[in-house]
């Protein structure tokens, strides 16, 4: 077998280091796609931004001084008075999670509506009998070949024959 040449402690830490970046990009871009998601976030990050906007134009129409702005820590989006943004941590996952149980309650209710919309109908009613004993959404990911299994044996068939 081929020598493998082990990594020096300055290429396992510049490794180290790239890897912890990526790792906080990746987290970035996931809350950023929740803050572009989650209505309630989307209109706090916009009415902060308003608010900086106004902050940064006097009345007088210049800018007013530097030191009058409040400063806001870009790794955390937490002011620097101790005031948490729109988009700290604990915000971006409180709404989330609000959004997710309305997201949900609209769904029960929903499948509520549904319901009684089936009940009003004739039994022998052609939308009372579900077409697939299970919705789409509901079945399980298969790994996304978009055939499914005794179709793709089928083919197996035709190909030996």
């Amino acid at each position: 077998p081929a020598k493998t040449t082990l990594l020096s402690p300055s290429q396992k830490k510049a490794n180290h280091i790239q890897s912890e970046q990526k790792r906080r990009a990746n987290i970035r871009r996931g809350y950023e796609a929740l803050c572009e998601t989650v209505p309630a976030l989307r209109e706090a990050i916009r009415l902060e931004e308003e608010a900086q906007m106004a902050e940064g134009v006097a009345g007088n129409g210049k800018k007013s001084k530097r030191g009058r702005r409040v400063k806001i820590d870009d790794g955390t989006g937490e002011k620097i008075d101790g005031r948490a943004g729109p988009k700290s941590e604990n915000i971006v996952l409180g709404k989330t999670i609000e959004y997710i149980r309305e997201l949900l309650n609209d769904r029960q209710d929903l499948l509520a509506r549904l319901e009684r919309a089936r009940s009003s109908l004739a039994p022998d009613h052609p939308s009372c009998r579900p077409s697939d004993p299970q919705p789409l959404w509901e079945r399980e990911w298969k790994g996304g070949s978009g055939k499914e299994v005794d179709a793709e044996e089928d083919e197996e068939e035709e190909d030996e024959e």
